[in-house]
């Protein structure tokens, strides 16, 4: 008889300690292993995962919040609370979940949990002790931390900062630094106190901090703040800490390991990824995501990943059709400032995730400030020796580079979308006496012939009202910018082909847009493909909704 198959799937038990060292795993076995906590939620699961709170393991308490911010409800809020009410319970575990009971609207998250505390002030040193020792083991850490901190109330806020000033710990400067970017008034000023309240231990990372204020800041008071702050932190300092401490900025933490970006898509937002190497084993660092309209739209920290985790993370991007490139350093420092400097034109806040970043990057920056690298192919002007170029510009689309680029925004487009789909007949079911004499073959060729020339009419019309010269200045800088990163590639066929189209597509080539295969193409896509993408854009959002516009009027 043939033995029975063994069940290798492994326990409640084993998943838990598993996920205690959630470092390694991999995306898809955490995401399997919450699908299977959350089968066997109420056969307990939900009460191993609370046993792991009872443990004094800041990695059992850590792992617990991570699976119950995942998988809790408002169904499982009572029995949190009364986790909480239970006098066995340690302080340590009781604040560790006042996160999760904010998420449940519980009304012990705040001032509430207090009472249940056995010793509130020694509970309290003690979980701003594991706070600050979380922010001292990495950029990750603190992008944490300050995120629940900037969704605090601003009273709340300035408390914090201020409770960080009188911690005497050098490691509140890793908290304090960033604050002093892109906050409000009140925010930075609370900051610089704070830092000066350090004294000693901040002076070496405030002093540069506090001269990168003083070189950006417009606002006046905080200048003279900060230059108040400045002098009497460089007083009490021993000689010499100021220039020691310049110098010291000057110079990357860490050595850079490698720099990459992502292709250009439809709405100009690009991704760039850079990594810094942490140990033999191990690199850590940022990804930013940028818009050439806005700037730096959102940045996030990557840990200490393993070398091989990091290459695998781009191979599993490209596949999945992120397409990056490997580029010069120097590449990408220059795209981040550009993007910053939008960020400064548009007033757009930065992300905080780059303001705890900001000190490598600008350290970087110095170190390749005698590398200027151009972020776009030189323009070229438009002669009649490109126009066999010029006229194979719809094959750009067949490159999966190309393959998001639509017209935007799309309400601009919509009515010429319901123009286009409003001449469409579907095809229809022949009847019995057609079949077999052809006339559903000529019917389809007719249909075939009439939406291509229904097609062609509605592009004519949107050449006319959609095509001005602003966006032929935003797209030909996306192509010449799409085509450096081709020619860090070293492909230089098709750097040709996209200097052709961006010189063309240039509003004094004096070239016809209707002669350009490029941009009727473009609108061509956009148009036979919107339908599509509103499908896809309305499934992706949190409610179904209907589709916007009549795209399919009554015939």
């Amino acid at each position: 008889m043939p033995k029975k198959r063994k069940d290798t799937a492994p326990t409640i038990d084993e998943i838990l300690e598993t996920l205690c060292h959630r470092d390694a795993i991999e995306p898809l076995q955490m995401d399997a292993y919450l699908e299977r906590l959350d089968e066997e939620w109420l056969l307990g699961a939900r009460d191993k995962v609370l046993s792991l709170l009872r443990r004094r393991d800041p990695a059992a308490h850590s792992t617990a919040v991570y699976i119950l911010s995942h998988l809790a409800t408002e169904d499982d809020r009572e029995v949190l609370e009364d986790f909480v009410t239970d006098p066995t319970v340690s302080d340590l575990a009781k604040l560790t979940l006042a996160p999760v009971l904010r998420e449940l609207n519980s009304e012990l998250a705040e001032e509430g949990l207090v009472e249940y505390l056995n010793d509130p002030e020694a509970a309290m040193l003690q979980m701003q002790s594991r706070l600050l020792e979380l922010v001292g083991k990495s950029e990750l850490g603190v992008e944490a931390v300050l995120e629940d901190v900037l969704s605090m109330p601003l009273e709340r806020r300035l408390g914090f900062v201020d409770w960080l000033g009188r911690s005497h710990d050098p490691r509140a400067v890793h908290l304090l630094l960033p604050l002093l970017e892109n906050q409000s008034t009140r925010v930075v000023m609370a900051a610089i106190d704070a830092l000066e309240q350090l004294g000693s231990l901040a002076a070496p990372q405030a002093i540069p901090a506090l001269n990168h204020l003083l070189s950006t800041s417009s606002n006046r008071l905080l200048k003279q703040h900060a230059r108040a702050a400045l002098g009497r932190l460089t007083m009490q300092a021993t000689p010499g800490t100021e220039a020691q401490a310049l110098a010291d900025a000057a110079r990357p933490t860490y050595p850079l390991y490698e720099a990459r970006v992502s292709f250009i898509d439809g709405s100009g937002s690009q991704i760039i990824m850079l990594a810094w190497k942490h140990s033999e084993e191990t690199v850590k660092g940022i990804n930013l995501l940028c818009q050439d309209q806005w700037g730096i739209k959102d940045c996030y920290s990557t840990d200490e990943m393993t070398v091989d985790r990091w290459q695998r993370l781009v191979r599993e991007m490209s596949d999945q059709g992120f397409t990056n490139f490997a580029v010069p350093p120097a590449y990408c420092l220059a795209l981040i400032a550009e993007a910053v400097t939008l960020n400064r034109r548009g007033r757009h806040k930065l992300p905080i995730a780059y303001a705890i970043w900001r000190p490598l990057l600008t350290a970087e920056m110095q170190q390749h400030q005698g590398q200027p690298i151009p972020t776009a192919l030189d323009p070229q002007p438009f002669t009649p020796e490109l126009l066999p170029l010029v006229q194979k510009g719809d094959e750009l689309f067949r490159w999966p580079e190309f393959a998001s680029w639509m017209y935007e925004p799309l309400e601009r487009i919509q009515p010429f979308m319901a123009r286009y789909w409003g001449t469409i007949e579907f095809p229809q079911v022949p009847s019995a006496s057609s079949r077999g004499r052809g006339r559903s073959d000529k019917q389809s060729q007719r249909a075939t012939t009439d939406q291509r020339q229904a097609l062609e009419t509605v592009v004519e019309q949107a050449l006319e009202e959609l095509i001005d010269d602003h966006w032929r200045h935003l797209y030909e800088r996306r192509l010449r910018r799409q085509g450096q990163l081709f020619a860090f590639a070293g492909r230089q066929q098709e750097v040709a082909l996209i200097r052709a189209v961006a010189a063309a597509l240039h509003p004094s080539s004096g070239l016809p847009l209707k002669e350009q295969p490029f941009v009727r193409a473009f609108l061509s896509l956009s148009i036979r493909q919107g339908p599509f993408r509103l499908l896809l854009e309305t499934l992706d959002s949190d409610e179904l909704q209907p589709l916007p516009g009549d795209l399919f009027p009554p015939r």
